[in-house]
């Protein structure tokens, strides 16, 4: 791989897992910030199972962010930079799903959801330089 497309999946890596350790830690630690992406309805539908599910859910980002500051760090091939995209492809799906089919999400969830669009394209498209 060139130096300029290593340079650039670095970017991405690092761009990708900041961007999603900021989610990770505030659904991990301060759960209550997540009600700026609520409707009423969701904020209102909150229990202590809820607040468990945040925890888990910040967790699992975190995870994910690690490993792509791991990656940033490597040599990847194509197929890394693909499941990277698909990673980011299926979070948006999620995001898109909840916005459509529950009461539970404001707009404003639509900023993460652009945000990991974004990164779905931006590694589909970097895949595709790598040979």
């Amino acid at each position: 791989m060139g130096t300029s497309i290593t340079n650039k999946t670095r970017v991405f890596f690092i761009a990708m897992a900041a961007y999603w350790l900021v989610f990770g830690l505030i659904t991990a630690l301060y759960p209550k910030l997540m009600d700026l992406f609520q409707t009423s309805a969701g904020i209102n539908a909150k229990t202590a199972f809820s607040n468990h599910i945040w925890l888990h859910d910040g967790l699992d980002i975190i995870a994910i962010s690690v490993l792509l500051f791991v990656l940033s760090r490597e040599a990847v091939s194509r197929n890394a930079l693909r499941a990277a995209a698909i990673v980011a492809a299926l979070v948006t799906f999620a995001i898109a799903y909840s916005l459509l089919a529950t009461p539970y999400w404001s707009l404003l969830f639509l900023v993460p959801g652009v945000g990991c669009l974004f990164f779905a394209i931006w590694g589909f498209a970097l895949a595709g330089k790598v040979k």
